[in-house]
C-alpha cells in the first residue's frame, strides 16, 4: 500500500508561496515600484489613490514599501535622541536604495518580517497562490 498525498490547488505548506505571476505590465511599472521605496509615503499613497491601484504589481510594492518605510524610519527617529538612532539612518538609506534596485530588476520579492506584517495589515495585499491568476 502506498501513500498518495492529497492534491488540491494549494500545496500543503505554511510557507508563503512564490509570487511569480505578479509581474509588471510595462517598464513604467518597474520605475514606479522602485520610486515607491525611495519616496516611501508619497509614491505609495499616489499609487493607492489613483488608477494604478488596479495593477497588482504596483499595489504589492505600494503596500510593502509603505510598511517598510514606516518601520525603517520610525525606529531611527524614536532612537534619534540616543546616538545609536543616528547611526541607523545611513543603514535605512542603503536599505531603501537596495529595495528600489530589487523592485526594478527582480520585480516581486519579500522583505523579512515586513512582507508578513504587510500581509497581516492589508487584507487586499496581492498574493499569488499556485493555480491562481
Amino acid at each position: 500500500m502506498s501513500y498518495t498525498p492529497p492534491s488540491g490547488p494549494f500545496p500543503p505548506t505554511d510557507q508563503p508561496q512564490p509570487l511569480s505571476g505578479l509581474g509588471p505590465q510595462d517598464d513604467n511599472d518597474k520605475i514606479v515600484a522602485a520610486l515607491s521605496y525611495l519616496f516611501v509615503v508619497l509614491v505609495s499613497i499616489v499609487v493607492l489613490v489613483t488608477d494604478m491601484k488596479n495593477k497588482p504589481f504596483l499595489k504589492y510594492h505600494a503596500y510593502q514599501s509603505l510598511v517598510f518605510g514606516i518601520a525603517i524610519w520610525i525606529l531611527p527617529t524614536v532612537l534619534s535622541f540616543v546616538f545609536f538612532g543616528l547611526c541607523l539612518i545611513p543603514f535605512a538609506l542603503v536599505a531603501q536604495f537596495y529595495y528600489a534596485y530589487l523592485a526594478y530588476t527582480k520585480g516581486i520579492f519579500t522583505i523579512p518580517l515586513i512582507s508578513d506584517l504587510t500581509r497581516s495589515i492589508f487584507k487586499d495585499f496581492p498574493v499569488e497562490r499556485p493555480g491562481t491568476m
